[in-house]
């Protein structure tokens, strides 16, 4: 059962780091935010200090996450990576204390609960399975509604922000490099494969068509080598799909010379013949 009053207590590991912040930081405080003043080296562990990701012996983080913290761009951080392959970056770019507030009404307006966000910056594994389910929730009820007629969906407070969406999805990644938890739930990788184009991809599909290509040739090899002529029609029956699916599979000629090559690895009977036994 999730565990959401808010403020939680107040995204605990956040609110450590706060305690923790580094005094070497040398971003002028005029343009610091609460992101930047929670940089720090880690939490006190009978009196020394833990060391986590990305931050240096001394306390904050190390100079290399400051350089890619300055710039959260892919071109500087190829460069940073490459340029020292072993370093440590903690990569952290969306989400902070902060947004606990900035972001309670855009959620709530949105039948998202709020409360969710402290646990997600946290990396709470349950707070981030329960915001991925109920985005996922508000997705379906949009395409229901718009297949159904419905029109103006966002403006109508019918369908959630793709923007939001891609927050949330960001703000959690990011909270568990932050936190040094690579776990992400389920729930969480179904939502991102669907932002990212759903099951349906272009190079699975033409995977399938592949698969189904081969199973027709040799379904059209096997009724050969029993005397039955493979037409379109009869493949199509055979493996659920139009005839006209199959034609498309194929170029001219090359299910005929397909069929003849998987014609050889059958008996007349239509069993498979062993390998060894087969004619060249």
């Amino acid at each position: 059962m999730l565990r959401l009053a808010f403020l939680r207590p107040i995204c605990a590991r956040e609110t450590a780091r706060l305690k923790q912040f580094s005094r070497e930081t040398r971003v002028p405080e005029d343009v610091r935010d609460t992101d930047q003043r929670s940089q720090q080296a880690g939490l006190s562990m009978g009196g020394k200090m833990a060391r986590s990701f990305g931050s240096s012996d001394g306390g904050g983080f190390n100079e290399i996450t400051k350089k890619y913290k300055d710039d959260p761009s892919i071109d500087n951080y190829v460069r940073l990576r490459r340029g020292d392959p072993e370093a440590e970056i903690e990569v952290r770019a969306v989400g902070s204390f902060d947004s606990m507030f900035y972001m309670r009404d855009e959620l709530a307006k949105h039948g998202i609960d709020p409360d969710l966000l402290g646990g997600i910056l946290d990396a709470d594994q349950d707070a981030i399975s329960e915001i991925a389910l109920r985005l996922m929730e508000k997705m379906i009820e949009a395409r229901e509604a718009a297949a159904g007629g419905e029109t103006h969906l966002i403006r109508r407070g019918l369908a959630i922000p793709e923007k939001l969406i891609d927050w949330v999805i960001c703000c959690s990644l990011d909270a568990l490099s932050w936190n040094d938890d690579l776990t992400i739930p389920r729930d969480m990788i179904v939502l991102i494969r669907e932002r990212l184009g759903g099951a349906n991809l272009h190079y699975e599909r033409n995977g399938s068509v592949r698969h189904s290509k081969q199973n027709a040739a040799l379904l059209a090899g096997q009724l050969m080598a029993q005397g039955v002529v493979p037409t379109f029609k009869v493949l199509g029956n055979a493996l659920g799909v139009a005839p006209s699916t199959v034609k498309r599979w194929f170029g001219p000629g090359e299910l005929e010379r397909e069929r003849d090559v998987y014609a050889r690895w059958f008996d007349k009977d239509g069993n498979l013949i062993p390998m060894v036994n087969r004619s060249k």
